[in-house]
């Protein structure tokens, strides 16, 4: 399967600086086929240095992609499972160990950007939704409130888990969808990289389908759309660019930032 790619980001109507991070990396490896990686940073508004944090993170992954992605690939030790009755693929043992390697990933940039900010005398922190696509299936991960979604020309699904006091509301029963929207604390993180004490990033994996998209975006994308707009604008030429729009002419200040990946 072949891969449709658009990205976009802005600094927004009200910033002085964008804090948003984004990356898309393709590949061919043998045995599997067409490989793509999709990686979306929101540096932390409230903090100081959210760019340093968000392009950080972004590198780093550009760098394991480059580097470590080959390594798993490499292994000889990855091969279709014997007992065909086990749904294990090579695809899924593949996206098992980019799982533990992304952890590690998450856990050392989370402690270097601890370092950085001790040693600076500042705090900058930022979130990550991030997937990978290899042969017929897929993994996310994200810590914060960027998110993932799945869709095609009927039905959007949130593949991500947002870390955040509101989502924690909500499913404690404590609060609505709506008050949530209008809270005062709906951009308060439970965890982000390089501000927490420890991260614990969220996996989710699945099968791809011809025509299934993929959307990564940061808070300031998803907050003023409807899932219907996301369906029919996403998957259009730029058409990143004119969700961006619409949800800035809807007042949106934040940065706004996506890519898809169209499959």
């Amino acid at each position: 399967m072949g891969f449709k790619v658009d990205a976009y980001s802005d600094m927004g109507t009200r910033k002085n600086v964008n804090q948003d991070a984004l990356l898309i990396k393709q590949a061919k490896a043998a045995g599997y086929g067409n490989i793509c990686l999709g990686v979306l940073c929101d540096g932390m508004g409230g903090l100081s240095c959210g760019e340093v944090a968000s392009s950080a993170f972004v590198n780093r992954m550009d760098t394991w992609f480059k580097t470590e992605l080959p390594q798993i690939l490499l292994d000889k030790n990855i091969t279709e499972p014997l007992d065909k009755s086990v749904d294990v693929s090579s695809a899924g043992q593949l996206l098992s160990r980019v799982e533990g390697q992304w952890k590690r990933v998450v856990t050392e940039m989370n402690d270097k950007l601890k370092a950085y900010g001790n040693n600076n005398g500042i705090r900058l922190g930022t979130t990550v939704v991030a997937i990978i696509i290899v042969g017929d299936e897929y993994m996310t991960m994200n810590v914060g409130d960027s998110r993932a979604y799945r869709f095609n020309k009927k039905q959007l699904t949130q593949v991500s888990h947002d870390h955040s006091y509101v989502q924690q509301q909500i499913e404690l029963g404590r609060m609505t969808e709506e008050e949530a929207q209008h809270s005062d604390k709906k951009s308060m993180l439970l965890q982000c990289i390089g501000a927490s004490e420890s991260v614990s990033p969220d996996f989710f994996t699945g099968k791809i389908e011809r025509n299934m998209n993929f959307l990564l975006c940061s808070d300031g994308l998803w907050r003023k759309l409807e899932d219907k707009e996301i369906m029919g604008i996403a998957p259009q030429r730029s058409g990143i660019k004119k969700l961006a729009e619409m949800v800035m002419n809807r007042g949106e200040s934040d940065n706004v930032s996506g890519l898809i990946i169209s499959i």
